[in-house]
């Protein structure tokens, strides 16, 4: 009977042992998957970044290899700024 405990015991315990290794192995891999959320924020954050500072570099050129992009974000400045004007009046009446 005793051998019939042991195997329970060993098995019980080999349970423990994996449920405790998956357990550190998702930690693990949650850690590094919020570390590479973390960077691709970084990397999206600093293109932003690069790209608002080449649209204020280069807005006022005519001769632009982005010229299209560059006309349109003005626009959509534009087009925003107006639209900020509307609520305005809105809230003002």
């Amino acid at each position: 009977m005793a051998g019939f405990f042991d195997k329970m015991s060993d098995a019980l315990n080999d349970a423990a042992n994996d449920i405790t290794n998956k357990a550190k192995e998702f930690s693990e891999v949650s850690s590094l998957n919020g570390q590479i959320r973390s960077q691709e924020k970084t990397i999206e954050s600093t293109y932003r970044e690069i790209g608002k500072l080449y649209y204020e570099a280069h807005k006022d050129s005519e001769e632009d290899v982005y010229i299209e992009q560059i006309r349109q974000i003005t626009n959509a400045i534009q087009t925003a700024e107006k639209l900020r004007a509307d609520v305005a009046n809105i809230k003002r009446k």
